[in-house]
């Protein structure tokens, strides 16, 4: 067996180091996409603001021009959980209907939700992906508490 010549051993060590640097540098830019998506919900002001039941209305006729905006979304607190290492909160409206507003928080408002009650009023800040049975926003911060005084 002939051992590679010198070009050959050079191009192979050129070509796994721009392999490893293009991986490297996807990885680097999908980090910074999330830090930026969260810090974006953070700094911008709502594209449009609603309750959940004019959100939903707003989302049933397909026509809408919000996806993928920041939306703000005031509700009731119908459930909170952790599941898959994930922080969410269920908004229900006032009116008795089947559908949900799903917001999947970012980090940090851990102490926030903790302190949630079950039927609280609260406004969430997030980005409205769309939605199927239940409307789904992301990167979501609470913007607003209301006791149940």
């Amino acid at each position: 067996m002939q051992k590679p010549t010198t070009n050959i051993r050079k191009r192979l060590v050129l070509s796994k180091a721009l392999i490893l640097l293009g991986s490297l540098t996807v990885i680097l830019g999908l980090n910074s996409c999330k830090d930026n998506s969260d810090q974006m919900v953070n700094d911008q002001k709502s594209v449009k603001q609603f309750n959940v039941e004019k959100l939903i209305e707003e989302l049933s006729f397909n026509t809408s021009d919000v996806k993928e905006s920041i939306v703000s979304v005031e509700g009731f607190v119908e459930e909170v959980n952790y599941l898959n290492n994930r922080e969410t909160i269920v908004l229900k409206g006032k009116e008795n209907i089947n559908k949900s507003v799903i917001c999947d928080m970012q980090k940090g408002q851990t102490v926030i939700l903790e302190n949630l009650v079950l039927g609280q009023a609260v406004t969430v800040k997030g980005v409205l992906k769309g939605s199927l049975k239940d409307v789904i926003l992301l990167n979501c911060i609470i913007t607003k508490q209301k006791t149940n005084d």
